[in-house]
């Protein structure tokens, strides 16, 4: 009984605790093409934390891209007010296939196992001569080339504990989703403004380099962002449209 007493104090702790940010973004091409809208909600408590972003084309970038949806998870333990993943999952889809990699760290032996899965349809000719549509998946299990202790999402929730706002500064970061390398990721603030000029050096949502300019509100999410060199757009612009703090 006293354990019992024990495990549901700690557990009531914790929703009682439990936070969840969210934040609404239109992503366009300057300010007269709309190309689609994102969705970052941030949940954490006294120990846990859960991390995701989903973006969706819409408009003409829908059809252009066959309808392209990417999500990006990050989930594992709050401790000293630093966000410390346990798995990094990226997702990318359209109406034909979807390919997901699945990051999971290990601390002890200071390694990052990578899951990848392909699945979807494809067109293939049959002894007919005819066009058939036929499902394919493959898995495939491997060891990431670098440890480090962040992931894309965590990196960038962390960085009020990692970083100065001093004009002029610079950094350098490595996380899991960045350059397949080495996982490097540079930053320049050119400011004193909490704004961030971020090299991930990695393609992301379309971007060959994968550089961010980006503008941070008070609890640490973009409040306007601007993804450089973008396929078929150039540069784009997310914007947000809607912020909400729900506390338990």
């Amino acid at each position: 009984m006293k354990r019992f007493i024990t495990l549901l104090f700690i557990f009531t702790n914790c929703i009682l605790f439990a936070k969840t940010i969210e934040a609404n973004y239109s992503i366009s091409y300057g300010s007269f093409l709309d190309l689609g809208i994102a969705h970052t909600k941030l949940t954490y408590n006294k120990s846990d934390y859960e991390i995701m972003i989903e973006a969706k084309t819409t408009g003409i970038a829908k059809i252009l891209t066959n309808n392209r949806i990417e999500i990006y998870k990050s989930v594992g333990s709050f401790i000293d007010n630093k966000f410390i993943p346990k798995k990094f999952v990226k997702i990318k889809k359209n109406n034909n296939s979807s390919r997901m990699k699945e990051y999971t760290f290990d601390y002890k032996n200071k390694k990052i196992l990578v899951k990848t899965t392909n699945e979807g349809i494809k067109k293939s000719v049959n002894n007919e001569l005819k066009f058939e549509n036929k499902t394919f998946y493959n898995e495939h299990k491997d060891e990431l080339g670098f440890f480090t202790k962040n992931d894309l999402l965590s990196l960038f929730f962390n960085l009020k504990e990692l970083i100065e706002f001093k004009e002029g500064k610079s950094y350098s970061f490595s996380a899991v989703g960045a350059n397949k390398i080495d996982g490097k990721i540079n930053l320049f603030i050119p400011s004193k403004e909490k704004k961030l000029i971020v090299y991930i050096n990695q393609k992301i949502f379309g971007s060959e380099k994968g550089e961010l300019l980006l503008s941070l509100n008070n609890e640490g999410f973009c409040s306007i962002a601007i993804l450089k060199d973008v396929v078929f757009f150039g540069d784009i612009i997310g914007e947000m449209t809607d912020f909400k703090i729900n506390k338990g």
